[in-house]
């Protein structure tokens, strides 16, 4: 469904005179984002998902003197702060909580013009009213809102260029995730997995905001897997989208995470495997159409929400050169396949579970007493393992460090029927009282687990970035930034966002991002923001002067 318009509220120009033109962002700068160490121009860096920075300035000597460069607030009101700031040719581009969108001059974060997107009233949001990124191409911003539009800004002032309603909102549609550039197209998932919706990819020219193409994550009549649901329920069977996907430009395939099946806690309501909920699908980059799929968890109740980023890595797995994709799913297991044609490599637990027994191939299924009556405990809980934070993957190191939790959740079904823009559980959960939150770093070519760290605070809901300088970056729920040893996991430097202020603190939520400035590497990170109390900021470290 798709209804271009217009759709200008509150855009306020901050700079008394005519915003200076924006360099282009081409497809050549695209495909070698990696190579780029004066812009971030993808939300996880580069097309593969990578969120490395090869830059060596900070590295494990001169972390010490990593400090500070500016830190503005957004103002963004309640909730939580998870963007991953893209930069380009001296505009950083931050989208906020609440949908906000703000252009910054990354050189001292002053604010050149600002997007207040008016939200409707009521609204139905499972899990926040965030947002973690935008695209950009040409010399446009593309972004999502929470009630499902992608707008088209030009990056120099802001105004806005094309609006289109991707899906409806009053049905539970959103779109929290970056969106992804491929061929001429913008990308975006959807959320709303908890209310019942038929999820979808879609892709809109960048030029006009027309829809070229959309493939449906549940499949429709007469199309193949609809046979997977019973009856209408493929009608109501969710399978968002919402986390940004990865793409092989030399494949030309799209690689994106779907989600979990509706309703989420209860599979009697639609038996079958219910394809194509809690995979990954791999799309062809023109058309969309779908070239392999892989199901991690058919017929998912624990609500085990598989959108994770598909990690695109040539490596050799198991003592074969591979090009291959590698998924840290929210089921406690890292998954790899080769990714020319899902062809499965191996599977291995990243995070704790106890759901599990290895089928004939090594690909781990469900435990038999756990498709009976419940209640059933199990962890990965509802939140995981891994949940949205992005993992960082080092070629340097050949590890993939993943931000995890540990905790389980007992289910319990219910009936329930299916009203449109109503949650959609069919079923109850309880969390277990012990919990922790980790870093993880795990060798993408056997899956084995090379090191750990647990984050104070609880579970850890902020993502990684990988570093040339054999550094780990992350943020946890003490609101604390660190720095790992990334062949150690020794903590090398840490830097409290709240100062010296204990009524100040607040979590990180969002992964830190790395660029240079004049030549000098810098970081950013998106500070807190769960709560009124607190309001959200927006920090850029860089190594002290002289």
């Amino acid at each position: 469904m798709k209804t271009p318009g217009r759709r200008l509220t509150s855009l306020a120009f901050l700079s008394a005179f005519a915003p200076a033109a924006v360099g282009q962002v081409t497809t050549d700068m695209l495909v070698d984002a990696q190579n780029m160490s004066d812009r971030w121009v993808h939300y996880n860096r580069n097309y593969a998902g990578w969120r490395y920075m090869p830059l060596d300035q900070i590295n494990r000597e001169t972390v010490a003197d990593l400090e500070p460069k500016w830190s503005i607030q957004v103002h963004a009101g309640a909730g939580k702060f998870e963007c991953s700031a893209v930069v380009h040719d001296s505009r950083m581009f931050i989208s906020t909580q609440n949908s906000h969108l703000v252009a910054v001059d990354p050189s001292n974060g002053e604010t050149l013009w600002r997007y207040d997107h008016e939200l409707p009233s009521p609204m139905n949001l499972c899990c926040g009213p965030v947002n973690r990124g935008v695209a950009v191409f040409g010399d446009k911003v593309y972004w999502g809102t929470l009630d499902a539009h992608l707008i088209c800004f030009d990056a120099a002032s802001g105004e806005i260029l094309w609006d289109s309603v991707v899906a409806p909102y009053q049905e539970g549609y959103s779109i929290t995730g970056a969106p992804l550039i491929v061929k001429g197209n913008v990308l975006t998932g959807v959320g709303g997995g908890e209310y019942g919706i038929r999820g979808f990819i879609a892709a809109y020219d960048v030029e006009t905001g027309e829809e070229s193409w959309r493939f449906h994550t549940i499949p429709g009549e007469g199309e193949p897997g609809n046979e997977t649901w019973a009856g209408d329920s493929w009608k109501t069977g969710g399978a968002p989208t919402w986390v940004t996907g990865t793409y092989d430009p030399e494949l030309n395939i799209v690689y994106w995470g779907t989600g979990n099946p509706g309703p989420d806690l209860n599979r009697n309501l639609r038996a079958g495997i219910n394809l194509y909920s809690n995979s990954v699908v791999a799309l062809d980059g023109d058309s969309g159409e779908l070239k392999w799929y892989f199901q991690p968890s058919p017929r998912d109740e624990f609500d085990w929400d598989g959108v994770n980023e598909p990690v695109l890595v040539d490596e050799e797995i198991l003592g074969v050169q591979v090009k291959a994709a590698v998924q840290a799913n929210r089921n406690g297991f890292l998954y790899a396949w080769d990714r020319t044609d899902g062809r499965f490599l191996y599977a291995k637990p990243y995070s704790k579970a106890n759901w599990y027994v290895y089928d004939e191939r090594g690909v781990p299924v469900l435990k038999e007493q756990l498709l009976g009556d419940g209640p059933h405990s199990v962890i990965p809980g509802l939140f995981g393992g891994k949940n949205w934070p992005p993992s960082a993957y080092s070629p340097r190191t050949h590890l993939l460090y993943i931000p995890d939790m540990e905790q389980g959740t007992t289910f319990t079904r219910r009936e329930q029927e299916f009203r449109p823009g109503a949650a959609f559980f069919a079923g109850t959960m309880r969390f277990d009282e012990e919990r922790r939150g980790l870093v993880r770093a795990v060798d993408v070519r056997d899956g084995e687990i090379q090191w750990e760290f647990e984050t104070p605070g609880g579970p850890n809901w902020a993502g990684l970035l990988a570093t040339g300088g054999g550094l780990v970056f992350g943020g946890a729920p003490d609101g604390v930034l660190r720095a790992f040893n990334d062949e150690s996991g020794e903590v090398l430097w840490e830097f409290a966002t709240y100062g010296d202020d204990p009524d100040a603190k607040t979590e990180i939520f969002a992964p830190p991002t790395s660029f240079t400035l004049n030549g000098a590497q810098v970081l950013g990170l998106a500070v807190g923001g769960r709560g009124r109390r607190v309001d959200a900021k927006y920090v850029l470290f860089g190594l002290k002067d002289g």
